[in-house]
């Protein structure tokens, strides 16, 4: 399955970038993820994803790597992790793109995740409107912090 975004957030792109490397901050924003450890600064990360999905809890230890990154421009990550209790398999390739616009940030991603076991069987629906749902969450949320931290002020008209 593959997910695209694009949002307008108004922070300076290097704000952006900065937050999108706190891990700690950036990982507050991805719903059911926990338990955030740096393996090598900037390359691997360990994490935790826990989620309800349909009838199931699941949870997921997670790989993160970084596969790329463009200094203030482009990141291109992998998570992937399995859920032995539920003999499922979780991967998710991302890319992030961020253009500066004046004092404000296009930031638009793509996600594609593939998922395997029984999880999978739940059917593509179910799981479709799930991440959906963490999509629009995460990136609601990293707006929301973004714009809180450095809101830019607008002259009066």
């Amino acid at each position: 399955m593959r997910f695209e975004k694009s949002m307008e957030i108004l922070n300076t792109r290097e704000n952006v970038w900065q937050f999108l490397w706190d891990i700690d901050r950036f990982i507050t924003c991805l719903p059911g993820c926990k338990d955030v450890v740096t393996v090598e600064e900037g390359k691997h990360y360990k994490a935790k994803m826990i989620e309800k999905v349909g009838p199931f809890r699941v949870e997921f230890p997670l790989r993160i790597e970084i596969i790329q990154s463009e200094e203030m421009s482009y990141i291109k990550a992998r998570a992937s992790g399995s859920d032995n209790r539920l003999a499922s398999h979780m991967k998710v390739d991302l890319e992030v793109h961020l253009k500066e616009e004046g004092e404000k940030t296009q930031f638009s991603f793509v996600a594609s995740v593939d998922m395997l076991g029984k999880l999978a069987a739940l059917g593509q629906s179910i799981i479709k409107r799930k991440a959906n749902q963490v999509i629009e969450e995460f990136a609601l949320a990293i707006k929301a912090k973004l714009e809180e931290a450095s809101p830019v002020v607008r002259a009066p008209s």
